[in-house]
């Protein structure tokens, strides 16, 4: 259980050095696309640096969740393969459909801390599905540590026991 956290929190902190990293370059690139047309910034300072520490908050507990998924399969390509699966397929498909839902999701709280508005980052025709507000940035924040606690406390009770690293 010991590894365990330690994954997790390893996790946490190369999702927030990473979270950062994106989030400062996609902020320069933006920035510099908008100053080479001539355009007005729309986004003041603060929603910009909000932004940014959402990419950062976001992807610290992705990678908390990550480590979790990680110690539930035993192979990583399926882990990984259904990562994505559920982010890109599933949560589109549910949140195109049950737009009471949508905030709710996991992928979908994730991109919203980073300023993403609601349904933004969801694939296919659930991408316009209007409805529905984005969670506030704790409640996001709580439902996203919640889902790691979980995977965890699942991974912590299974798959740790027949772990030998």
């Amino acid at each position: 259980r010991r590894v365990l956290a330690a994954k997790t929190l390893t996790a946490a902190g190369a999702g927030a050095v990473f979270g950062l990293v994106s989030g400062l370059i996609a902020t320069a690139v933006g920035l510099t696309f908008v100053a080479a047309h001539g355009y007005h910034v729309a986004l003041g300072t603060g929603t910009l640096v909000a932004h940014v520490a959402g990419a950062v908050v976001g992807a610290a507990l992705f990678g908390a969740i990550g480590a979790g998924i990680g110690a539930l399969f035993r192979s990583q390509l399926a882990g990984v393969i259904g990562v994505f699966v559920w982010a890109l397929v599933i949560e589109s498909i549910i949140g195109g459909l049950f737009t009471s839902v949508r905030p709710y999701l996991p992928y979908t709280a994730a991109t919203t801390l980073a300023g993403i508005k609601l349904g933004g980052a969801a694939f296919g025709p659930a991408h316009d599905v209007a409805g529905g507000g984005p969670l506030p940035f704790a409640a996001a924040a709580a439902l996203l540590i919640g889902v790691a606690a979980l995977l965890e406390a699942i991974a912590s009770r299974t798959t740790v026991r027949q772990d030998v690293t």
